[in-house]
């Protein structure tokens, strides 16, 4: 049995357990509290943070749209400037503008450019420089050697061949070297920090700064864009904010393709066809102006071909190329080796034997003939007194000639 002392000790533990319990919960309470304010806090200073955040973005975003929109009209306005100096300039860009090809001399004046309304307009048709297959670049053989007869016993005639280089740029990178579209690209990359003077954002207490830029032209069916990475950083010293522009992007309709590849193929037909007239609108029905200036410099031509439809600045689109100077055809002359009786006054149908003079010119210049001996214009009737004439046949566009020689024999 337990004694008396022994229901003493229970009743005095009992307290001291209640106590103990009470304690714990006093403990167990604050650490709830402590922890559910922690949490609390914490979720204010977040939402709060957030708030902040997304208030930031929204001003950032207010503060550089006018940047953004003033590198695109910028953007916008050297595509349409490189657009309107290749079509002045045969398709070229120069170094001195924003362009790859290298400037070319005064001196270099007929030989790679002729001036027109003061820009250097580049030749898209260069004269033949070599000999190719049959055809020939230099008389006597030019354009080959019984032209326009396909063989010696042929009256058929045939007047395509090669008659000329067609210098054209391609319109895409993929063509080739000093394409239209690298050209562009070069052109915008090298005038953009020109054009997108920042300084008028120093009054809005802006610092922007434009670090890099690469741009891509993409020439569609109708129109041209040009797509541009640029860097550009923004920042606020009063407000602490900062941001940073990346893409840009403009497009201009225009059906710049089209017009293209219908000069590179009048151009084409131009260099294959001694009889084409490039400015004759027979010859292209396309829905396009073209006009040839003649003997711009020396004898050589400008053609300018005009898009009315297609308007940059308000004005028709206008693509001009130069045009070198080409040797007119002499028509073969079959009959080219002659016998007479000594002292015979040989004539000019004694020469040409019921032949006539004929050619072809493949810039449409006009021709003359003379007939020479011993390199002065004959005279005839010519009395045959030796052994053997040669009488050169010349035609002639003032300026370059094709020629064949017809040699007489004297009959002893």
């Amino acid at each position: 049995m337990a004694g008396p002392h022994s229901k003493n000790k229970i009743k005095m533990n009992m307290p001291r357990k209640k106590s103990q319990i009470t304690m714990l919960m006093i403990v167990g309470l604050v650490l709830f509290i402590t922890i559910g304010l922690v949490l609390y806090l914490s979720k204010s200073a977040i939402k709060k943070t957030t708030r902040e955040t997304v208030k930031k973005s929204q001003e950032t975003a207010i503060e550089t749209q006018p940047i953004k929109e003033f590198v695109e009209k910028c953007l916008d306005k050297l595509t349409k400037d490189s657009l309107v100096l290749l079509g002045k300039q045969g398709g070229y860009l120069y170094f001195s503008q924003g362009g790859p090809t290298i400037d070319y001399q005064e001196t270099d004046i007929g030989k790679y450019f002729l001036k027109y309304d003061g820009l250097n307009v580049n030749y898209n048709i260069m004269p033949p420089k070599f000999s190719v297959g049959n055809y020939y670049s230099e008389p006597l053989e030019y354009p080959w050697i019984i032209f326009p007869y396909p063989d010696v016993v042929s009256n058929d005639e045939v007047f395509t061949g090669f008659f000329g280089i067609n210098n054209m740029p391609p319109l895409n990178s993929s063509g080739g070297p000093n394409s239209i579209q690298a050209q562009m690209e070069t052109f915008i990359d090298s005038n953009i920090a020109v054009c997108a003077n920042f300084d008028i954002f120093k009054a809005q207490g802006l610092e922007v700064v434009m670090h890099s830029t690469s741009t891509s032209i993409v020439i569609g069916s109708n129109d041209v864009s040009a797509i541009s990475k640029i860097r550009i950083t923004i920042n606020n010293p009063k407000l602490k904010e900062s941001a940073e522009l990346n893409d840009f992007s403009a497009n201009v309709q225009v059906d710049l393709k089209d017009l293209y590849y219908f000069t590179k193929q009048l151009i084409n037909n131009d260099i294959k066809n001694v009889t084409f007239n490039i400015s004759d609108p027979k010859n292209n029905n396309a829905p396009f102006s073209i006009q040839a200036l003649q003997d711009i410099f020396s004898q050589d031509d400008l053609i300018i071909i005009t898009d009315e439809n297609l308007l940059i600045y308000g004005k028709p689109y206008k693509y001009i190329f130069a045009r070198r100077n080409r040797i007119p055809a002499l028509y073969y002359l079959k009959n080219n080796i002659l016998q007479f009786e000594h002292l015979h006054p040989i004539t000019k149908d004694d020469l040409l034997q019921g032949q006539q003079l004929k050619a072809q010119d493949p810039d449409e210049d006009s021709l003359n003939f003379k007939i020479n001996l011993d390199e002065k214009e004959a005279e005839f009737p010519v009395i045959l007194n030796r052994p053997q004439m040669n009488f050169k046949i010349e035609v002639s566009d003032n300026k370059l000639s094709d020629y064949q020689i017809i040699t007489v024999n004297r009959i002893d």
